[in-house]
Protein backbone atom coordinates (compact mmCIF):
# COMPACT_ATOMS: atom_id res chain seq x y z
CA UNK A 1 0.00 0.00 0.00
CA UNK A 2 2.82 2.39 0.82
CA UNK A 3 4.40 2.28 -2.69
CA UNK A 4 0.96 2.88 -4.20
CA UNK A 5 0.36 5.91 -1.98
CA UNK A 6 3.81 7.36 -2.66
CA UNK A 7 3.34 6.82 -6.39
CA UNK A 8 0.01 8.67 -6.38
CA UNK A 9 1.53 11.44 -4.25
CA UNK A 10 4.40 11.95 -6.69
CA UNK A 11 1.98 12.02 -9.62
CA UNK A 12 -0.14 14.62 -7.86
CA UNK A 13 2.85 16.81 -6.99
CA UNK A 14 3.80 16.87 -10.69
CA UNK A 15 0.26 17.66 -11.85
CA UNK A 16 0.21 21.13 -13.54
CA UNK A 17 -3.09 22.12 -11.95
CA UNK A 18 -1.90 21.07 -8.50
CA UNK A 19 1.30 23.11 -8.86
CA UNK A 20 -0.63 26.16 -10.06
CA UNK A 21 -3.15 25.96 -7.23
CA UNK A 22 -0.34 25.49 -4.70
CA UNK A 23 1.35 28.72 -5.81
CA UNK A 24 -1.96 30.60 -5.74
CA UNK A 25 -2.74 29.30 -2.26
CA UNK A 26 0.68 30.29 -0.89
CA UNK A 27 0.42 33.79 -2.36
CA UNK A 28 -3.18 34.16 -1.19
CA UNK A 29 -2.27 33.07 2.33
CA UNK A 30 0.59 35.57 2.42
CA UNK A 31 -1.68 38.33 1.09
CA UNK A 32 -4.30 37.62 3.75
CA UNK A 33 -1.63 37.52 6.46
CA UNK A 34 -0.25 40.90 5.40
CA UNK A 35 -3.72 42.45 5.24
CA UNK A 36 -4.71 41.09 8.64
CA UNK A 37 -1.48 42.27 10.28
CA UNK A 38 -1.73 45.73 8.73
CA UNK A 39 -5.35 46.18 9.81
CA UNK A 40 -4.71 44.89 13.35
CA UNK A 41 -1.59 47.01 13.83
CA UNK A 42 -3.23 50.20 12.56
CA UNK A 43 -6.36 49.68 14.67
CA UNK A 44 -4.34 49.08 17.82
CA UNK A 45 -2.09 52.09 17.18
CA UNK A 46 -5.08 54.36 16.55
CA UNK A 47 -6.96 53.38 19.69
CA UNK A 48 -3.83 53.82 21.84
CA UNK A 49 -3.24 57.25 20.31
CA UNK A 50 -6.84 58.21 21.10
CA UNK A 51 -6.41 57.05 24.70
CA UNK A 52 -3.39 59.32 25.11
CA UNK A 53 -5.22 62.24 23.51
CA UNK A 54 -8.25 61.85 25.75
CA UNK A 55 -6.10 61.49 28.86
CA UNK A 56 -4.19 64.69 28.08
CA UNK A 57 -6.95 66.62 26.34
CA UNK A 58 -8.36 68.39 29.36
CA UNK A 59 -4.99 69.98 30.13
CA UNK A 60 -3.92 70.94 26.63
CA UNK A 61 -7.07 71.96 24.75
CA UNK A 62 -9.32 73.66 27.30
CA UNK A 63 -8.63 76.90 29.07
CA UNK A 64 -11.54 77.86 31.34
CA UNK A 65 -12.12 76.06 34.66
CA UNK A 66 -15.71 75.22 33.70
CA UNK A 67 -14.65 73.59 30.47
CA UNK A 68 -11.90 71.68 32.24
CA UNK A 69 -14.34 70.40 34.89
CA UNK A 70 -16.81 69.27 32.22
CA UNK A 71 -14.02 67.52 30.34
CA UNK A 72 -12.84 65.68 33.43
CA UNK A 73 -16.37 64.32 33.98
CA UNK A 74 -16.53 62.80 30.51
CA UNK A 75 -12.97 61.44 30.44
CA UNK A 76 -13.65 58.28 32.53
CA UNK A 77 -16.49 57.21 30.23
CA UNK A 78 -14.47 57.84 27.06
CA UNK A 79 -11.46 56.07 28.48
CA UNK A 80 -13.57 53.10 29.53
CA UNK A 81 -14.95 52.77 25.99
CA UNK A 82 -11.50 53.16 24.45
CA UNK A 83 -10.00 50.61 26.84
CA UNK A 84 -12.69 48.15 25.81
CA UNK A 85 -11.78 48.71 22.15
CA UNK A 86 -8.11 48.35 23.02
CA UNK A 87 -8.73 44.95 24.63
CA UNK A 88 -10.64 43.76 21.56
CA UNK A 89 -8.00 45.05 19.15
CA UNK A 90 -5.24 43.48 21.27
CA UNK A 91 -6.93 40.08 21.01
CA UNK A 92 -7.24 40.51 17.24
CA UNK A 93 -3.60 41.60 17.13
CA UNK A 94 -2.43 38.45 18.93
CA UNK A 95 -4.38 36.33 16.46
CA UNK A 96 -2.90 38.21 13.49
CA UNK A 97 0.57 37.98 15.06
CA UNK A 98 0.47 34.21 14.55
CA UNK A 99 1.62 34.90 10.99
CA UNK A 100 4.74 36.62 12.36
CA UNK A 101 5.77 33.63 14.50
CA UNK A 102 7.93 30.79 13.13
CA UNK A 103 5.72 28.17 14.82
CA UNK A 104 2.32 29.86 15.09
CA UNK A 105 2.32 30.55 11.34
CA UNK A 106 1.17 26.93 11.05
CA UNK A 107 -1.97 27.93 12.95
CA UNK A 108 -2.69 30.71 10.48
CA UNK A 109 -2.19 28.55 7.39
CA UNK A 110 -4.01 25.52 8.80
CA UNK A 111 -7.11 27.57 9.52
CA UNK A 112 -6.99 28.96 6.00
CA UNK A 113 -6.54 25.48 4.53
CA UNK A 114 -9.53 24.09 6.47
CA UNK A 115 -11.83 26.91 5.47
CA UNK A 116 -13.26 27.78 2.05
CA UNK A 117 -10.01 28.51 0.13
CA UNK A 118 -8.33 25.26 1.17
CA UNK A 119 -11.42 23.08 0.76
CA UNK A 120 -12.03 24.48 -2.72
CA UNK A 121 -8.47 23.42 -3.54
CA UNK A 122 -9.22 19.90 -2.31
CA UNK A 123 -12.34 19.74 -4.50
CA UNK A 124 -10.55 21.00 -7.63
CA UNK A 125 -7.51 18.79 -7.20
CA UNK A 126 -9.59 15.67 -6.53
CA UNK A 127 -11.90 16.46 -9.46
CA UNK A 128 -9.11 16.60 -12.02
CA UNK A 129 -6.86 14.02 -10.35
CA UNK A 130 -9.58 11.38 -9.88
CA UNK A 131 -12.53 12.11 -12.17
CA UNK A 132 -10.11 13.30 -14.85
CA UNK A 133 -8.69 9.79 -15.15
CA UNK A 134 -12.11 8.43 -16.09
CA UNK A 135 -12.75 11.19 -18.62
CA UNK A 136 -9.32 10.61 -20.23
CA UNK A 137 -9.52 6.83 -19.98
CA UNK A 138 -6.22 6.59 -18.12
CA UNK A 139 -7.97 4.82 -15.24
CA UNK A 140 -7.70 1.60 -17.28
CA UNK A 141 -3.92 1.61 -16.96
CA UNK A 142 -4.16 2.45 -13.27
CA UNK A 143 -6.52 -0.48 -12.63
CA UNK A 144 -4.25 -2.85 -14.55
CA UNK A 145 -1.55 -1.94 -12.05
CA UNK A 146 -3.89 -2.08 -9.02
CA UNK A 147 -7.05 -4.05 -9.77
CA UNK A 148 -8.71 -3.33 -6.44
CA UNK A 149 -10.55 -0.06 -6.86
CA UNK A 150 -10.90 0.51 -3.12
CA UNK A 151 -7.14 0.43 -2.59
CA UNK A 152 -6.55 2.75 -5.53
CA UNK A 153 -9.06 5.32 -4.32
CA UNK A 154 -7.74 5.08 -0.77
CA UNK A 155 -4.24 5.77 -2.10
CA UNK A 156 -5.54 8.76 -4.04
CA UNK A 157 -7.34 10.15 -1.00
CA UNK A 158 -4.22 9.77 1.14
CA UNK A 159 -2.16 11.40 -1.62
CA UNK A 160 -4.50 14.41 -1.75
CA UNK A 161 -4.35 14.65 2.05
CA UNK A 162 -0.54 14.48 2.06
CA UNK A 163 -0.39 17.10 -0.70
CA UNK A 164 -2.52 19.47 1.37
CA UNK A 165 -0.35 18.95 4.46
CA UNK A 166 2.76 19.63 2.37
CA UNK A 167 1.15 22.77 1.02
CA UNK A 168 0.27 23.93 4.54
CA UNK A 169 3.87 23.43 5.68
CA UNK A 170 5.38 25.20 2.67
CA UNK A 171 2.92 28.10 2.81
CA UNK A 172 3.50 28.48 6.55
CA UNK A 173 7.25 28.70 5.94
CA UNK A 174 6.75 31.48 3.38
CA UNK A 175 4.38 33.43 5.66
CA UNK A 176 6.63 33.02 8.72
CA UNK A 177 9.74 34.11 6.81
CA UNK A 178 8.07 37.29 5.58
CA UNK A 179 6.68 37.86 9.07
CA UNK A 180 10.03 37.56 10.82
CA UNK A 181 12.00 39.55 8.25
CA UNK A 182 9.49 42.27 7.40
CA UNK A 183 6.10 42.49 9.06
CA UNK A 184 7.30 42.33 12.66
CA UNK A 185 8.89 45.75 12.21
CA UNK A 186 6.40 47.10 9.66
CA UNK A 187 3.27 46.11 11.61
CA UNK A 188 4.07 45.83 15.35
CA UNK A 189 1.66 43.53 17.17
CA UNK A 190 1.38 41.92 20.63
CA UNK A 191 3.13 38.59 21.03
CA UNK A 192 0.91 35.55 20.41
CA UNK A 193 2.02 34.26 23.82
CA UNK A 194 4.72 32.22 25.55
CA UNK A 195 6.41 29.56 23.45
CA UNK A 196 4.88 26.70 25.44
CA UNK A 197 1.34 27.92 24.91
CA UNK A 198 2.04 28.63 21.23
CA UNK A 199 3.33 25.08 20.75
CA UNK A 200 0.26 23.55 22.40
CA UNK A 201 -2.19 25.71 20.45
CA UNK A 202 -0.40 25.09 17.17
CA UNK A 203 -0.31 21.32 17.73
CA UNK A 204 -4.01 21.28 18.62
CA UNK A 205 -5.02 23.26 15.52
CA UNK A 206 -2.71 21.22 13.29
CA UNK A 207 -4.14 17.88 14.49
CA UNK A 208 -7.72 19.13 14.09
CA UNK A 209 -6.91 20.59 10.68
CA UNK A 210 -5.30 17.34 9.53
CA UNK A 211 -8.47 15.46 10.53
CA UNK A 212 -10.68 17.93 8.65
CA UNK A 213 -8.49 17.73 5.54
CA UNK A 214 -8.54 13.93 5.68
CA UNK A 215 -12.34 13.94 5.67
CA UNK A 216 -12.45 16.51 2.87
CA UNK A 217 -9.98 14.51 0.75
CA UNK A 218 -11.96 11.28 1.22
CA UNK A 219 -15.24 12.99 0.32
CA UNK A 220 -13.80 14.71 -2.76
CA UNK A 221 -12.18 11.50 -4.05
CA UNK A 222 -15.41 9.54 -3.62
CA UNK A 223 -17.35 12.26 -5.46
CA UNK A 224 -14.82 12.11 -8.29
CA UNK A 225 -15.16 8.33 -8.51
CA UNK A 226 -18.96 8.50 -8.54
CA UNK A 227 -19.37 11.38 -11.01
CA UNK A 228 -16.31 10.68 -13.19
CA UNK A 229 -16.40 14.05 -14.97
CA UNK A 230 -13.98 16.73 -13.70
CA UNK A 231 -16.08 19.86 -14.22
CA UNK A 232 -19.23 18.23 -12.92
CA UNK A 233 -17.34 16.89 -9.89
CA UNK A 234 -15.93 20.34 -9.16
CA UNK A 235 -19.39 21.91 -9.46
CA UNK A 236 -21.03 19.34 -7.17
CA UNK A 237 -18.21 19.67 -4.66
CA UNK A 238 -18.47 23.47 -4.51
CA UNK A 239 -22.26 23.30 -4.18
CA UNK A 240 -21.81 20.81 -1.32
CA UNK A 241 -19.33 23.21 0.29
CA UNK A 242 -21.83 26.06 0.01
CA UNK A 243 -24.44 23.88 1.72
CA UNK A 244 -21.98 23.22 4.53
CA UNK A 245 -21.50 26.98 4.92
CA UNK A 246 -25.19 27.77 4.98
CA UNK A 247 -26.28 24.94 7.25
CA UNK A 248 -23.70 25.88 9.89
CA UNK A 249 -25.92 28.84 10.78
CA UNK A 250 -29.17 26.90 11.34
CA UNK A 251 -30.32 27.57 14.92
CA UNK A 252 -30.32 24.55 17.17
CA UNK A 253 -28.68 22.06 14.83
CA UNK A 254 -25.98 24.09 13.05
CA UNK A 255 -23.37 23.21 15.65
CA UNK A 256 -23.92 19.49 14.93
CA UNK A 257 -23.71 19.83 11.15
CA UNK A 258 -20.34 19.75 9.33
CA UNK A 259 -19.85 23.52 9.13
CA UNK A 260 -20.47 24.30 12.79
CA UNK A 261 -18.75 21.20 14.14
CA UNK A 262 -15.63 21.56 12.02
CA UNK A 263 -15.28 25.30 12.65
CA UNK A 264 -15.36 24.68 16.40
CA UNK A 265 -13.02 21.70 16.06
CA UNK A 266 -10.37 23.78 14.30
CA UNK A 267 -11.10 26.76 16.54
CA UNK A 268 -11.97 29.49 14.09
CA UNK A 269 -13.50 31.62 16.84
CA UNK A 270 -13.69 35.29 15.90
CA UNK A 271 -13.80 36.24 12.24
CA UNK A 272 -10.81 38.16 10.91
CA UNK A 273 -11.11 40.92 8.32
CA UNK A 274 -9.85 38.62 5.57
CA UNK A 275 -11.32 35.76 3.57
CA UNK A 276 -10.06 32.88 5.70
CA UNK A 277 -12.74 32.17 8.33
CA UNK A 278 -16.07 32.25 6.54
CA UNK A 279 -18.25 30.15 8.80
CA UNK A 280 -19.05 29.88 12.46
CA UNK A 281 -21.89 28.29 14.37
CA UNK A 282 -24.48 30.92 15.27
CA UNK A 283 -25.93 28.68 17.98
CA UNK A 284 -22.93 27.21 19.84
CA UNK A 285 -23.35 23.88 21.62
CA UNK A 286 -21.85 22.85 24.94
CA UNK A 287 -21.13 19.37 23.57
CA UNK A 288 -17.45 18.68 22.71
CA UNK A 289 -16.48 19.45 19.12
CA UNK A 290 -15.17 15.89 18.69
CA UNK A 291 -18.58 14.49 19.59
CA UNK A 292 -20.34 16.89 17.24
CA UNK A 293 -18.00 15.82 14.43
CA UNK A 294 -19.27 12.23 14.67
CA UNK A 295 -22.27 12.78 12.30
CA UNK A 296 -19.89 14.19 9.69
CA UNK A 297 -17.57 11.20 9.99
CA UNK A 298 -20.53 8.82 9.75
CA UNK A 299 -21.71 10.61 6.63
CA UNK A 300 -18.30 10.24 4.97
CA UNK A 301 -18.17 6.54 5.88
CA UNK A 302 -21.65 5.98 4.44
CA UNK A 303 -20.65 7.77 1.23
CA UNK A 304 -17.61 5.49 0.90
CA UNK A 305 -19.77 2.44 1.62
CA UNK A 306 -22.23 3.54 -1.07
CA UNK A 307 -19.40 3.77 -3.60
CA UNK A 308 -18.16 0.31 -2.60
CA UNK A 309 -21.64 -1.16 -2.92
CA UNK A 310 -22.51 0.57 -6.19
CA UNK A 311 -19.26 0.12 -8.02
CA UNK A 312 -17.02 -2.76 -8.94
CA UNK A 313 -13.74 -2.56 -10.78
CA UNK A 314 -15.01 -4.10 -14.00
CA UNK A 315 -18.13 -1.94 -14.03
CA UNK A 316 -16.18 1.28 -13.66
CA UNK A 317 -13.69 0.76 -16.47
Amino acid sequence: MRPLILGEYRRLCRHPLAMTLAVLFALGSLYCALGSQRAASESLANVRYNIEEVAQGCETTLNTPAQKAACLKTVPYELKTLRRYEASFTANGRRAANAQHPVAALTWTTKLATSVPGLVLVVLVAAFFVAGEWSRGSIVARLLHEARLGRLLTAKAVAVWMWMLTLVAASSAVTATVGVLYTRSAFPLPSPGPLGRVLVETATVLLAGAAVLAGAAATAVVLGALIRLPLRTALVGIVLLLLVLQTSQIPGVGAWLPGGALSDLVGFGGVDNVWDHLWTSTDPSTAPALLRAVPTVVGIVLLCAFLQHRSRTRDLV
